[in-house]
């Protein structure tokens, strides 16, 4: 008897159905597109879509166009295109997204909408009691989408923006759809960290070690 194998992408559809289900409060999500990139937006905007249609009317998803949005595209300092923005209820921004979430990064960016629902971030407490000692700082998290040690790395640095009550932004890149961003750098592995500019940390870090650099910016 012939078997057939079940396609990932059914696999991952499935996934994402179930993870949603589990969003307890409305979560939106900023899109910032330019429209005369065309294979760029139709391609990030079907992932949303896909977001959106499976969270039972929990995630709302606000599509801001270049040349529409202006004072949007100046509040959040938009310059690339297409850019994804996870915000909090009172519009501040806590992840940015130059990167595509799916295939392995699915799952990071789901366990970020779902705290922004009101899951239990288990690094919230830990942060706040470091709070007064930490400076505003931006976590830039390189990643690709073949790397296996990259989704978890990003779902930490997204989980200390969440608990950090805005001294944290994590900003997620994709070095190959923004190859100028992984020259600049000079990036031969990824994950590649880098923390308001500072020196690069390579690899996998640890929550404490972490803590320790932003700390010490």
């Amino acid at each position: 008897m012939k078997v057939r194998s079940v396609p990932v992408s059914y696999i991952i559809e499935k996934m994402i159905k179930q993870e949603l289900a589990k969003l307890k409060q409305p979560v939106t999500i900023k899109l910032f597109i330019d429209e005369s990139k065309e294979l760029e937006t139709k391609k990030t905007l079907s992932i949303l879509k896909s977001y959106k249609e499976n969270s039972n009317n929990k995630l709302n998803l606000d599509i801001i166009t270049l040349g529409k949005g202006t004072d949007l595209i100046e509040r959040y300092q938009i310059e690339r295109f297409p850019t994804i923005l996870l915000i909090d209820a009172e519009g501040n921004e806590c992840i940015r997204y130059l990167a595509a979430p799916q295939g392995s990064e699915v799952k990071p960016f789901i366990q970020s909408l779902q705290v922004l629902s009101g899951r239990k971030n288990y690094y919230e407490e830990t942060l706040k009691t470091n709070l007064d000692n930490t400076k505003t700082s931006t976590i830039k998290v390189m990643v690709t989408k073949s790397c296996a040690y990259c989704p978890e790395l990003v779902n930490m640095v997204s989980q200390f923006a969440l608990g950090s009550s805005g001294k944290v932004k994590a900003e997620i890149i994709d070095i190959l759809e923004n190859p100028d961003i992984g020259d600049h750098y000079n990036i031969e592995t990824v994950p590649y960290i880098v923390i308001n500019n500072g020196e690069p940390l390579i690899g996998l870090i640890s929550p404490n070690e972490l803590l320790e650099k932003i700390l010490k910016v």
